[in-house]
């Protein structure tokens, strides 16, 4: 690259901030020696990445060192005793719940049990996950599915599906912490309806626990 060419793309990074994504990448040392030296150049001048990029270590800090509390195992065991109780409920009631419980509340107990499993079973994103599947979970019938991989470029993605298509149209309110959605089950195919929602990285590094799914 001729010096002229250098010197006017280091004067274009002061107007272009670096994306989530490159900012997480120069916090784990993963972009290569052109793109650490541009993202460098950069923060040397632009006092809001420079500041983005202290906030992403701290927090980065905080969930490495994040100690296990008594709260935090109370918490779990709760949940577990909960789950442990509503499985025993739902082994005894499966059959007249799939024929005389109408679908949008039986829609609603499937929810509440996948909320429970993700709040025992979820365990926090890390850069190496990219790419994975890290949760899956489905009815005790099968008639309600969900998993949750990381992209590539960190965002999380929690798919669900379902082979009831009486559930075809319905829509339902995603909240993770501060961030809230509405999703709405499409037709795929003859025989199942589903649905996606992204998660960007922001979202997902604070309280996993702290999610509801609801029908709108």
């Amino acid at each position: 690259m001729k010096t002229d060419d250098l010197e006017n793309e280091l004067r274009d990074l002061k107007s272009t901030h670096l994306t989530e994504s490159e900012m997480a990448a120069y916090c784990d040392q993963e972009l290569d020696q052109i793109g650490r030296a541009r993202a460098e150049a950069h923060l040397k001048q632009c006092f809001i990445c420079e500041r983005q990029l202290e906030l992403l270590r701290e927090e980065t800090a905080a969930l490495t060192n994040r100690l296990i509390t008594s709260d935090d195992v109370a918490f779990v065991e709760r949940l577990m005793d909960q789950t442990g109780r509503a499985q025993k409920a739902s082994a005894r009631r499966s059959a007249e719940i799939a024929h005389e419980v109408p679908m949008r509340e039986r829609l609603a107990e499937y929810l509440r049990q996948m909320i429970t499993d993700w709040q025992i079973q979820f365990k926090p994103v890390r850069r190496s996950d990219q790419g994975e599947e890290v949760w899956r979970w489905q009815s005790e019938d099968g008639h309600l599915r969900a998993r949750a991989t990381v992209e590539k470029n960190a965002d999380l993605t929690v798919y669900f599906s379902s082979n009831e298509m009486q559930l075809e149209g319905t829509r339902l309110h995603f909240r993770l912490g501060s961030m809230n959605q509405e999703l709405t089950l499409r037709r795929i195919s003859e025989s199942e309806v589903a649905a996606q929602v992204a998660v960007p990285r922001r979202y997902h590094q604070g309280n996993m626990a702290d999610i509801s799914i609801q029908i709108v």
